[in-house]
């Protein structure tokens, strides 16, 4: 069986503990690294917790592949959007670097959110319990697409590449390039 190219686009690279300490160094000068672990998600990056040998934080730091590059600018380019804008906490990078001379790939590295997946809470979660959070859910969503942007579009690594003039415009576009994908490859 062969992968899928979701699954070959995330960098697999064994970090080390001193590999993380070069890079906590760069922003962090005085912690030292205890652990590198990975995290669940990331669909095109590699997601680590590096964690320290006393009470601080952990830090994630993510590792994007050579082919989408272009996305570690576009993190960046939307949390600093959201910052202070939600009622929620919203990472904060301390670090986007693309000059691939310590680890040979583009990473960040950022504030670790404190929780849990929904995926690992939600078979004990009540009925209510979990109404409850996809209503929250919903509440964040609204507040993150009342954030106004310069135009409607795909969201690059600077805003929005293509602006169009209003949501429709912009929906018509994609849903005509993705059915003219779709009739390409047979659908």
């Amino acid at each position: 069986m062969t992968d899928s190219p979701r699954e070959t686009l995330r960098p697999d690279i064994a970090m080390s503990c001193a590999q993380a300490q070069a890079i906590v160094d760069r922003v962090a000068e005085g912690r030292t690294v205890a652990r590198v672990s990975t995290l669940h998600g990331g669909e095109i990056s590699a997601v680590y917790e590096i964690g320290f040998s006393d009470t601080s934080p952990a830090l994630v730091l993510k590792v994007y592949p050579d082919t989408l590059q272009w996305k570690m600018q576009k993190e960046v380019t939307v949390l600093a959007l959201l910052q202070q804008r939600l009622s929620v906490p919203v990472p904060r990078i301390f670090l986007a670097d693309d000059s691939k001379s310590l680890i040979g790939l583009n990473f960040l590295i950022m504030t670790k959110l404190d929780g849990d997946t929904l995926r690992g809470l939600q078979p004990p979660l009540t009925q209510a319990e979990t109404v409850s959070v996809y209503t929250r859910m919903g509440q964040v969503l609204r507040e993150f697409h009342r954030i106004p942007m310069q135009a409607f579009g795909y969201i690059g690594p600077h805003g929005v590449w293509t602006p169009y003039a209003s949501n429709r415009a912009f929906m018509s576009f994609q849903f005509e390039k993705k059915l003219a994908e779709s009739v390409e490859r047979g659908g």
